[in-house]
């Protein structure tokens, strides 16, 4: 791994997880009339980590409780780099990349971030993992100094709608509610569905993003254009045994665009991906292109831009395979509903 020192130079070392300290001030929240249910965060990329983001909110709004909204983690494989390179803190604010008030414009919940209340928070509050064992991703930030973070204090089960069963009938007094289960899918996004969907189509990133997404849009092709979610990256194996390697995607793209401008996004950025894309004329956002308009460089903030250049664009084109599901598909397919663009 390469690091970025303070002093500007650079050194090679083995990856370690810098520390976020975190701890209560005691072990009650009975001072404070707030009830609080949240999700011990996970350490996989953006997509999972919103999940379990609206997760959150949407079991808050049915429990009538306030949602602890979680720090973006970074520090998983997926941004370690630029943890290392200093492009990414450890830890993240969410609401540094999504705009939580035009987010819950139509279904407003109470809501504070963890920076805000931890001090406030039980070191031992009780936990429930919905999926029996939690998920060796799912865990708190070095230094978060709770009793709820150790999974082996976690109560464990598979019971069906576990995140509001705890919150309504075993724990309804509980003044504060943990579960660790990132998404816990079973419990909120399957029961509470039409809720959990409604809130997903609605988010809304923030404004750097979302006008920035625009600028390099409109640099690239104007206003008018076909997207390609290429998906490579760990679904690379299963998709070209179906015959979706990159040549075969970008030739039906270019049947179905006939003539229009497209924007590929994906996260290949080799050589021999953007040799095909260029030689059929279709363009990328590339590090120049996020510069230019003050935009990030990380591979979040061009992971973002990726994603709003496909809700917004004219015409989508997706690559997911029946028994290979995109967690940015869906998540694509839920933000083009929300604005409009598709409907299902």
């Amino acid at each position: 791994m390469r690091w970025l020192d303070a002093d500007g130079t650079e050194r090679e070392a083995e990856w370690e997880e810098p520390p976020d300290p975190k701890a209560p001030t005691d072990d009650a929240c009975a001072a404070s009339h707030e009830k609080y249910v949240w999700a011990v965060p996970t350490q996989e990329g953006f997509a999972l980590q919103l999940n379990s983001f609206l997760s959150v909110l949407t079991l808050a709004r049915r429990l009538k409780r306030t949602a602890v909204l979680m720090p973006l983690l970074f520090t998983g494989p997926h941004y370690r780099r630029d943890v290392a390179m200093r492009r990414l803190p450890p830890t993240q604010r969410i609401d540094a990349y999504i705009n939580i008030s035009a987010t819950l414009q139509h279904s407003p919940v109470r809501f504070a971030h963890l920076d805000d209340v931890y001090h406030k928070m039980p070191r031992s509050a009780k936990c429930v993992s919905c999926s029996m064992t939690p998920p060796p991703h799912v865990r708190c930030a070095r230094g978060w100094d709770f009793d709820w973070c150790d999974r082996d204090k976690v109560l464990r089960t598979r019971r069906p709608r576990c995140a509001a069963y705890y919150g309504e009938v075993r724990w309804p007094r509980e003044c504060a509610l943990c579960i660790f289960s990132a998404g816990f899918t079973g419990g909120v996004q399957l029961k509470d569905g039409n809720a959990w969907k409604l809130l997903r189509a609605s988010v809304v990133l923030s404004s750097q993003y979302e006008a920035g997404a625009l600028k390099v849009v409109k640099d690239l092709v104007g206003s008018k254009y076909v997207a390609l979610h290429l998906r490579r990256g760990d679904k690379k194996h299963t998709m070209e045994k179906y015959g979706l390697t990159v040549p075969a995607v970008l030739d039906r793209v270019l049947i179905i665009a006939r003539g229009r401008p497209v924007v590929v996004a994906t996260d290949d950025r080799s050589p021999a991906t953007l040799h095909e894309v260029t030689k059929r004329g279709f363009r990328m956002a590339d590090r120049t292109s996020l510069e230019k308009h003050a935009i990030p460089d990380d591979a979040l903030s061009a992971y973002l831009i990726d994603l709003l250049i496909c809700a917004n664009a004219d015409v989508w084109v997706g690559t997911m395979t029946g028994d290979n599901k995109s967690k940015q598909t869906a998540l694509i397919r839920s933000l083009r509903k929300g604005r409009g663009k598709d409907i299902e």
